[in-house]
Formats: C-alpha cells, sequence, structure tokens
C-alpha cells in the first residue's frame, strides 16, 4: 500500500477532489464541466473527479453569491468525499496575506487531519498578469502555508502561468481562462499530479 492507494490499483479506481474558485469551477468565459481543467486532468490520468468550485470564493471569503462558503467552511465536505488526491487551487480572491496565511493553515491542517493517507497538492492563486510579476502577497501567504504542513506546492505566480504569449488564454473580462486556457492549465497541473500519483 502506498499511502492509501494500493499497489497494483489502477488510477481508474482513484477519486480526484479539487477545491478551488472559479478559475476551478469554470466562467461565461469558459472551463464549464467536461471543458475545465479538473475535468481535463482527471480523464487523461483515468481519475474519477468531484468538484467543489465556487466562483468568487477563496480562503477568507465565500464571495457574493447566495450560498457561497470560504474554504475553511468546505473542508468537510471534502473529507467526507474520502479522494486519493485533493488539489487546493487558489485564491486571486483573498486580499490579505496575514488573514489568508491563517485560514490557509487551518484549511490545510483540518484537510490533512481527515484525510492522513490522501495526496494533497496546493496550488496558489492563478493570476492573468500579462507581465510576469515575479511574486504576490497571497501567494507567498499560501505558500507558507503548504510549507508549513509539508504539502507541495505550486505557483502560478512564480511560473508566470499567464503572461506573454500565454495571456492569449485569457478571456474577455481580462480574469479568466478560456477553454483553451483551461486546456493549457491542465497540461500545468497534470505533470504535478502524475508526481504524486508515481512518485
Amino acid at each position: 500500500m502506498i499511502g492509501n492507494i494500493p499497489v497494483g490499483a489502477t488510477t481508474a479506481q482513484l477519486r480526484l477532489f479539487v477545491l478551488g474558485d472559479s478559475i476551478a469551477g469554470g466562467s461565461a468565459q469558459g472551463g464549464n464541466g467536461s471543458q475545465g481543467w479538473p475535468a481535463l486532468v482527471a480523464n487523461r490520468l483515468g481519475l474519477t473527479l468531484r468538484l467543489d468550485g465556487q466562483g468568487g470564493s477563496g480562503y477568507t471569503t465565500g464571495g457574493t453569491q447566495p450560498g457561497g462558503r470560504p474554504y475553511t467552511q468546505r473542508v468537510n465536505d471534502a473529507v467526507a468525499a474520502a479522494p486519493d488526491l485533493v488539489v487546493v487551487e487558489g485564491s486571486r480572491n483573498d486580499v490579505g496575506p496575514t488573514q489568508t496565511q491563517t485560514a490557509a493553515v487551518d484549511t490545510l491542517r483540518r484537510l490533512h487531519a481527515g484525510l492522513p493517507h490522501t495526496r494533497i497538492l496546493v496550488i496558489g492563486p492563478i493570476y492573468s498578469d500579462p507581465q510576469p510579476v515575479g511574486s504576490h502577497p497571497v501567494d507567498e501567504a499560501v505558500a507558507a502555508a503548504a510549507m508549513k504542513l509539508g504539502l507541495p506546492y505550486l505557483s502560478a505566480v512564480r511560473r508566470g502561468w499567464f503572461t506573454g504569449s500565454a495571456h492569449q488564454f485569457i478571456g474577455s473580462d481580462g480574469v479568466h481562462p478560456t477553454d483553451a486556457g483551461h486546456a493549457y492549465l491542465a497540461e500545468q497541473i497534470r505533470p504535478e499530479l502524475s508526481r504524486l500519483l508515481y512518485p
């Protein structure tokens, strides 16, 4: 047994849970349903997917939509799903780095405690700056939280995912990826999940 993944199990038996904002859940610009990066990644790796992507939400905010909840209030849903892998993405909707780090530590600690054998990948906020910014306070806050819990962290800011020519994958609202942008995101994220599956 590797973690809670039996030796010899096929990835078709594995469950992926994605907790995030509209960059995970899709928007009017693209990435809805089977066109979203969570579905594309799950399909490529042969995983079953449960997606909890709420627009406007983050570690510290539930957004303005009725019923929106911050990540801290959605941990129990992830634990109850008993996934083999979890991706926590975001969030660009968080604005205070100190509050974000505190909430991220709380979220990730309870997630890890509730799913001690589950592999967890933390992805930082995904911004749409056309030029590289090098660092961002919220990205640094989430990175510090992941490091404190010993969880792998993927920084979209440091990697400049939507800068330069890749900015073409951002929709007309200047914030959300198009369907092509979600396909691009899937190709950035899939190798990281593969490494967790096959260390």
